[in-house]
């Protein structure tokens, strides 16, 4: 079903990094000489912070040039494609293996309490009696970090003691973003909101609402949490909005990505929470597969380096213009909007089409996916085609909708709630995208 043109609600914008979660044993620390270094690491991992606790917002490959903004401890702040600022971990910026599974064997020498974070103060996960055995990622000073029940956990570094074994560890699930702690700067910088946003009392889409903002209020910046702005209101309030809801008067315009590595890419699930979109002849609902697919996209563009940002990554209603601004704001190099189709009788059409609004932003990118598309799929091609939607009408961005099938269709569902059929998307929207950039057609 294609997206309603409907008078806007003004709903905040809500999006999720890609879980991208690669964990490894410290080994040395690599002192920045200049302000660029180059990764010689086959993969490394871009996290929100400066610490192992934060999650990955992305990766980069082997080679990739990074302007060094600060460093924290072992962690080095760097500039990315697209205007991003992430963290690395400075002793796997020369290790070839940075993106490991392997950790260090410990015991406890004594009962020790595990924590989420790396303090004294921090959410209280567990405890471990003296003699467990641990799964070491990573020891820095007075704390180490460990695997616990899947997920990163840190315990006092003297109750520890490591064995000198190592063990393949399985990818830990992170779900806790902590909260940067950065200096505020010299002088008052001032943002104002491009949508309605939530203020919130930390830096977290979870987290709770202060306030709730109009589009167009001033709010001064206290400090920045990496992708998070503390800031003030006129009348006072204090708390947390996300950088891309935001814009910075005067900002310079983002480097456009010559790569998929280089990308940063939005991936808009079609309807969701009340939303449901279009029903198949079994009363399934659109949505639940929009995300499917989404998810298989993200993850095998994620697997190539590519930055994956969703406009959401569950079962919530989000309106049309937050997703729109989502790509304008993140300066992205490619939206993809996943829809399916509904013929006004079931079982009457089949196929899938590629959406553009504008011949002279998009419409390369959406013949550059719809090949690709007709290459790698059984489901007949219907070819690309101009829609006036308003997720691609609001985007300043390269911007595409995909009708993958049509749900009300019983052989095009049976390919639709196909994990096999959403994989085969999958790559072929990761290689209609490399030969879009290796064209050089993005502006």
């Amino acid at each position: 079903m294609r997206l309603p043109q409907l008078k806007l609600k003004r709903w905040p914008l809500i999006l999720a990094f890609a879980a991208l979660i690669g964990l490894s044993i410290a080994t040395s620390t690599v002192l920045a000489s200049s302000q660029t270094l180059t990764v010689r690491a086959n993969l490394l991992n871009v996290r929100l912070g400066p610490g192992l606790s934060y999650t990955a917002m992305g990766q980069v490959q082997g080679g990739t040039k990074l302007t060094v903004l600060k460093k924290e401890n072992s962690w080095y702040q760097v500039r990315l494609a697209g205007n991003k600022i992430g963290w690395v971990a400075s002793w796997l910026v020369d290790n070839t293996e940075a993106t490991t599974s392997t950790a260090s064997v410990a015991k406890t020498t004594t009962a020790v309490n595990v924590r989420q974070t790396a303090s004294g103060s921090a959410t209280l996960l567990g405890t471990l009696k003296a003699g467990s055995t641990l799964d070491v990622l990573y020891q820095e000073g007075n704390w180490t970090e460990i695997a616990y029940k899947n997920t990163a956990a840190w315990v006092t570094s003297s109750a520890v003691k490591l064995t000198g074994a190592t063990t393949a560890l399985a990818q830990p699930k992170q779900t806790y973003v902590q909260k940067a702690q950065t200096k505020a700067p010299a002088r008052a910088i001032t943002v104002k909101t491009n949508l309605s946003v939530n203020l919130r009392q930390a830096a977290g889409i979870n987290a709770p609402i202060v306030a709730k903002l109009a589009k167009g209020t001033t709010l001064t910046v206290l400090s920045q949490a990496s992708d998070w702005y503390h800031v003030r209101t006129a009348d006072g309030k204090t708390g947390y909005v996300a950088s891309w809801t935001v814009t910075t008067p005067g900002s310079a315009s983002a480097k456009a990505a010559t790569s998929l590595a280089e990308a940063t890419i939005v991936l808009d699930p079609g309807h969701g929470g009340q939303d449901a979109g279009a029903e198949s002849t079994s009363n399934k609902y659109e949505k639940t597969y929009t995300l499917a697919m989404a998810k298989a996209v993200g993850a095998a563009l994620s697997a190539q380096g590519a930055n994956v940002i969703y406009t959401r990554d569950n079962d919530t209603f989000v309106d049309l213009e937050p997703r729109a601004v989502a790509a304008n704001n993140a300066h992205a190099d490619a939206f993809i909007s996943i829809h399916f189709d509904s013929s006004p009788n079931p079982n009457e059409a089949t196929g899938f089409t590629t959406y553009y609004f504008s011949a002279a932003t998009s419409k390369p990118l959406a013949t550059a996916i719809n090949k690709s598309l007709a290459a790698g799929l059984t489901l007949a091609n219907r070819g690309i085609a101009y829609g006036n939607f308003q997720v691609l009408r609001d985007n300043k961005q390269p911007s595409i909708l995909m009708e993958m099938g049509y749900i009300n269709t019983d052989k095009d569902f049976k390919l639709i709630s196909s994990p096999a059929y959403q994989q085969r998307v999958a790559v072929a929207v990761v290689s209609g995208l490399q030969a879009y950039f290796q064209a050089g057609n993005h502006q």
